[in-house]
């Protein structure tokens, strides 16, 4: 993908931070934070020029228009959020005007509105990890890929997060509500170990796993992008924490407090990432 396109991309992205509720900009900043990762995994995909690919949970459409212009795809997000693909049609018109390589529908991703054996290929970033029934989804992955054609999904399992020195246990405590929150929701924050089962299961073949670790052994600086980040994620659902007896506000305070406190340790930690390749047999 050609510099200047990638720097419009970026700077549409930044534009529209400025314009959306704070509730929807952690997915926002999420796409701008992860971008160069995202960018080098978009030129590896194993598609072909013209070739029909869904993106799926594709939320505001920067990864399938990326998959567009670098793989000279047709691309068509699928999300379940009307206010989000609403944003992602702003971006995509914005770069193609009405002659955009890539289109957007509303729909949960059971129930996906494709024919049987219609796609050419299929990706789903980060989205197996807030589904209530994986398995459903891996079916209907089946159901709607050619023979021979290609799935990627990629997700995170905490069981593969680690640190040293460990840090502040009140932050801990906070993590340990995050989670519990997705488990209630439906969600797995354990998801990477599980999805080639789910696979297996829905008579899709892994063709490939692979465990992508991000690493670093760096000074703690709580108010750098990595560290909002984080803290934005959490404060996003704090009223439903609190709703349900999950954390208190005096525990998220503490932890707070604890967790600028680290200024200037140094700290190993590290998160992977799985991903899986799979296809449709023949």
């Amino acid at each position: 993908m050609n510099v200047s396109l990638l720097e419009q991309i970026d700077s549409l992205c930044w534009d529209l931070l400025s314009h959306i509720p704070s509730q929807n900009q952690w997915l926002l900043k999420q796409t701008l934070y992860t971008a160069p990762l995202r960018r080098q995994l978009v030129a590896a995909l194993p598609f072909h020029p013209g070739d029909l690919v869904a993106d799926l949970g594709t939320g505001y459409g920067v990864m399938a228009v990326e998959m567009a212009e670098t793989l000279k795809v047709q691309v068509i997000g699928v999300d379940i959020d009307t206010n989000v693909l609403a944003y992602a049609r702003v971006l995509t018109e914005s770069i193609y005007g009405l002659q955009a390589p890539v289109q957007f529908i509303e729909t949960d991703v059971y129930h996906l509105p494709f024919a049987d054996q219609s796609l050419d290929g299929i990706t789903a970033r980060f989205l197996f990890q807030h589904l209530n029934n994986p398995l459903l989804l891996a079916r209907e992955i089946f159901r709607v890929l050619k023979p021979g054609a290609r799935v990627f999904i990629e997700d995170i399992d905490d069981g593969f997060t680690m640190e040293f020195p460990a840090l502040p246990h009140s932050w801990q405590i906070v993590i340990q509500a995050f989670r519990k929150l997705q488990s209630l929701q439906g969600g797995d924050r354990f998801i990477g170990r599980k999805i080639p089962s789910y696979m297996h299961q829905a008579h899709l073949a892994v063709e490939g796993i692979g465990i992508r670790p991000l690493a670093q052994f760096s000074e703690q600086n709580p108010h750098d992008i990595a560290h909002q980040f984080e803290r934005e994620r959490i404060e996003q659902v704090l009223p439903e924490l609190f709703t349900r007896h999950l954390l208190t506000e005096s525990q998220w305070q503490a932890a707070l407090r604890d967790l600028l406190a680290t200024e200037g340790q140094w700290l190993f930690q590290s998160v992977s990432q799985f991903q899986i390749m799979g296809y449709r047999p023949r």
